[in-house]
């Protein structure tokens, strides 16, 4: 059985974006947050079988020296079948054709994928010159 997936470069649709961040158990945010951050990506590629979305990366930032790879998510049933690695082909595809010398590009791994991302030219942190990454998620005060 051949298994046809396309990458193709889109804007996601938010019941897409809800559906995939469910698949692999993220929070889901308030829709009003999800369609303005999604309208405010640089890029954003997705994967497709049928008529079925089965994963998704995008990219974030000024387009010119920083960038942020965010949501590469693949559903579970769909991992190891190198959609991921096509996802990201085509987000830094994407990138060497935007970035200026010298740009910066980060994104966070989910703990144990780290040599993925490896792949593709990321180095862990802490290292000899850089501290840990940071992060926080914002509360609103209730």
């Amino acid at each position: 059985m051949s298994i046809n997936i396309q990458i193709v470069e889109r804007k996601i649709e938010v019941g897409e974006y809800i559906d995939l961040r469910k698949a692999v158990g993220w929070k889901i945010l308030d829709i009003e947050y999800i369609e303005k951050g999604l309208s405010n990506s640089l890029f954003c590629v997705c994967a497709q079988m049928e008529n079925e979305v089965i994963g998704m990366a995008r990219v974030i930032g000024d387009g010119s020296i920083c960038f942020y790879i965010q949501d590469v998510i693949v559903k579970p049933q769909y991992q190891s079948l190198g959609v991921g690695k096509m996802l990201m082909e085509s987000v830094m595809s994407y990138i060497s054709k935007n970035a200026a010398e010298g740009a910066g590009i980060g994104l966070m791994s989910t703990k144990g994928k780290e040599g993925f991302y490896e792949k593709f030219g990321f180095w862990r942190r802490p290292n000899d010159n850089y501290g840990h990454g940071m992060v926080q998620y914002w509360e609103k005060e209730k």
